[in-house]
């Protein structure tokens, strides 16, 4: 009788169980030290040893930080998602000569560090920019896209494109035959939208509503650049600020509880209500509607897709003609510059060894455990979703800073950060790779007697460096633009590549930080690039 081919080495043994128990014991123990400050302060609070009068515009502040943070999220999600439906119908839809380009520049935003992306929709949308000198030229006001504004556009900016991506393979999912079948009926558009589309988008929209509103609430870069006051804090910046400029612990500690109780909630949503659509079997074929081969038709979809490509694109271009700019203006200076490329690129492969470290057995061991062992499973990644970075991060500060200096270890804390986010989204890539191996190549694994290192480097790795490079490029990536943790460790004299652009900017260079903001994303591009295409190369299947 067949039996299954045994675990690889990298999914059981040590590996396995420092994947399993790092994310927990470190999600644990920051929970642990968040809650200690928080039950001594309300210990406080209730014995009236005056911290209660103190504290009371403290907790002003928190109940507005908790109101802002769910209406920009709820405001943020509601536009992509509604924005993401015709966009994504006009791209189902049409078929033309570079749409493949730009579906596949609507995955820039993704991999764009976050502050760079910023510097580009000030460019467009800023003071100087021909946004905001178009519109005050015509007497309709001072747009500033500082505040709630600003904060929505830089938020429907980076998930529009997911939402799209998303919704679009839920279009490709509906069968090629019910658009046959629909064609010999005669529906007009009403009939479709009613009877073939509706099903699926109410599958899908409330997944991708929770998913958009979950990165909007842990958004952190975004309103730190644009927030424009205390009225557009968010419980992410309430809590870096209550770190790094007051050092008030208490205050943290409540504020990070707060946004893990609200992950935690919003994670369970998301993992209830996203669900797809069964539409059954299909021979394929290419979507074809009579409905929409009028003018007017073919004029609105390629009016939605010239929209978003501007409103994707001429941002991308400004961040990258100023950068140009900024760098033949005032060169670079490299006597400043080179350590923080340096300490970037070093928080970057210290996130990528800890992504492979902690995702690579608990795909492996997903694919081989079944029923209540399998949700067991999964706990490390529930755990690293439901503790955003900087929640996280305030636990370790809470945790470390009477025994260490902080300043010391800002490096290391931000690259085991950065990889354990990174988690999520590499279990997502790997663990259907992996199934794949388990079911074709299984049987032939277990014949040949493969085992150990053989299995690995005859089997395993040919089949799995694609997928394992695609994981490498994006964390690479994502950590080399990010901002949030460093900001919250790191010392102002030994920033990282996007602590010093933030100084920059901070000290209005803006010449000098478009300038830094390119050579950014030139560096996490050329990282993702260097990982998937370099490590991955092609597809080996």
């Amino acid at each position: 009788m067949y039996k299954e081919a045994k675990i690889p080495a990298f999914g059981r043994g040590i590996p396995a169980l420092l994947a399993f128990f790092i994310p927990l014991i470190l999600v644990a123990a920051s929970l642990t030290a968040l809650w200690s400050v928080t039950a001594d302060s309300l210990d406080g609070l209730n014995s009236k040893e005056g911290w209660i009068l103190s504290s009371l515009l403290s907790n002003v502040y928190i109940i507005r930080a908790i109101q802002f943070t769910l209406m920009q999220a709820t405001l943020s999600a509601v536009l992509s998602t509604a924005l993401a439906i015709p966009l994504a119908r006009a791209f189902a839809t049409r078929q033309f000569r570079g749409r493949t380009a730009i579906l596949s520049l609507f995955g820039a935003p993704f991999i764009l560090p976050v502050i760079v992306a910023i510097l580009g929709l000030l460019a467009v949308w800023g003071k100087s920019g021909p946004i905001h000198t178009g519109v005050t030229s015509m007497g309709l006001g001072d747009f500033s896209i500082f505040g709630l504004g600003g904060i929505l556009l830089a938020h429907v900016f980076f998930n529009l494109p997911l939402a799209t991506r998303i919704l679009l393979q839920g279009w490709f999912s509906i069968p090629a035959e019910q658009w046959r079948l629909v064609a010999q009926l005669g529906m007009d558009s009403r009939s479709i939208a009613r009877h073939v589309e509706w099903p699926m988008l109410k599958e899908r929209l409330p997944g991708i509503f929770a998913l958009v509103f979950l990165l909007c609430a842990t958004s952190f870069t975004v309103v730190l650049a644009l927030g424009g006051g205390p009225k557009s804090t968010t419980i992410e910046l309430a809590i870096y600020q209550a770190i790094r400029y007051d050092f008030d612990l208490d205050r943290a500690a409540l504020l990070a509880c707060i946004q893990i109780v609200l992950c935690a909630g919003l994670a369970v949503i998301f993992r209830l209500i996203s669900k797809d659509h069964d539409t059954g079997q299909s021979l394929g074929g290419t979507i074809v509607r009579s409905d929409r081969s009028d003018r007017t038709a073919r004029l609105s979809d390629g009016l939605t897709i010239t929209m978003a490509l501007a409103f994707l694109g001429f941002p991308l271009l400004a961040a990258f003609t100023r950068g140009i700019y900024g760098l033949l203006q005032h060169g670079i200076n490299m006597g400043d510059i080179a350590p923080a490329i340096l300490r970037s690129i070093t928080v970057s492969l210290g996130a990528c060894l800890v992504m492979l470290v902690i995702s690579l057995p608990l795909a492996q061991l997903s694919i081989h455990v079944r029923g209540k062992a399998k949700r067991l499973v999964e706990l490390p990644g529930f755990a690293i979703m439901v503790a955003p970075p900087i929640a996280l991060g305030a636990g370790l500060f809470v945790l470390l800073h009477n025994h260490v200096a902080i300043d010391d270890l800002a490096l290391p804390l931000t690259s085991l950060l950065n990889g354990l986010q990174a988690v999520p989204f590499a279990l997502i890539i790997l663990t259907p790779a992996m199934a794949q191996i388990k079911n074709n190549y299984g049987r032939q694994i277990q014949h040949l007697g493969l085992e150990g290192p053989s299995a690995i480097r005859l089997i395993h790795w040919p089949l799995m460096r694609r997928p394992v490079g695609l994981c490498l490029g994006i964390t690479a990536a994502l950590s080399m633009g990010d901002l949030g943790v460093i900001a919250l460790f790191g010392s102002p004299s030994e920033p990282t590549l996007p602590l010093y652009l933030y100084q920059q900017m901070g000290a209005y260079r803006m010449d000098q930080a478009y300038g830094t903001g390119l050579l950014l994303t030139a560096l996490a591009f050329a990282f993702f690039i260097l990982f998937d295409k370099g490590l991955g190369g092609r597809d080996q299947t």
